[in-house]
């Protein structure tokens, strides 16, 4: 078990591309400005949820820049396109600063409360979505090389290269972090549990 004192000189780092183009798989069911306004409204509750870190939005827009220091994150701007390259250019960057864990976190996850805790649980940690594809969150340490594989079967990837770290894996299925928002049936779930439609 990590103690908490591990939160110290720790981070939370959040990707978050331009919310103009946030959400495609759900244009059948919600128009652009209407998923900008959801993919705000996800990303402002995860910011919040990790306020007691410090806070780094990985982006390559200038609106979202704008918003994100509005809510008192800092910023780091990707120089290349792209999921992977840009949390690949966030944790190096934070490496560089001195952190020593790393909590990266997609902005669109529905129950974010409690983020921070993941800190207690393992030198790495693993949260995957509800289907067990894609990785949601990830704790790492800055000392050991990881290749970050976002996109189809994420999971399992991110899984295989922590067991050839050699330090210690904390894996969280089922956690309330596996719910995001990427498909219409997600959206259905949220507006249920939510009590109003988005």
């Amino acid at each position: 078990m990590i103690k908490s004192s591990s939160m110290n000189n720790s981070a939370a780092l959040i990707p978050i591309k331009g919310f103009d183009s946030a959400k495609e798989r759900l244009s059948t069911v919600l128009q652009s400005s209407r998923r900008a306004e959801l993919a705000k409204r996800l990303a402002t509750g995860v910011i919040k949820a990790c306020s007691e870190l410090p806070i780094w939005i990985v982006c390559e827009d200038d609106s979202v820049e704008s918003w994100a220091r509005d809510l008192g994150a800092r910023i780091l701007r990707s120089p290349e396109p792209g999921l992977n390259e840009a949390v690949t250019f966030g944790f190096q960057s934070l490496k560089g600063k001195g952190v020593e864990r790393v909590m990266i976190t997609h902005g669109d996850l529905v129950h974010p409360s409690g983020l921070p805790s993941l800190f207690g649980k393992a030198e790495i940690v693993i949260v995957p979505d509800t289907k067990l594809d894609g990785t949601n969150v990830l704790v790492l340490p800055t000392t050991i090389d990881f290749p970050f594989n976002y996109g189809p079967n994420s999971f399992a990837k991110h899984l295989k290269q922590a067991e050839q770290s050699g330090v210690s894996i904390s894996v969280l299925e089922n956690s309330r972090f596996a719910f995001d928002l990427d498909d219409p049936d997600d959206l259905l779930e949220f507006n249920l549990e939510d009590g109003s439609a988005v």
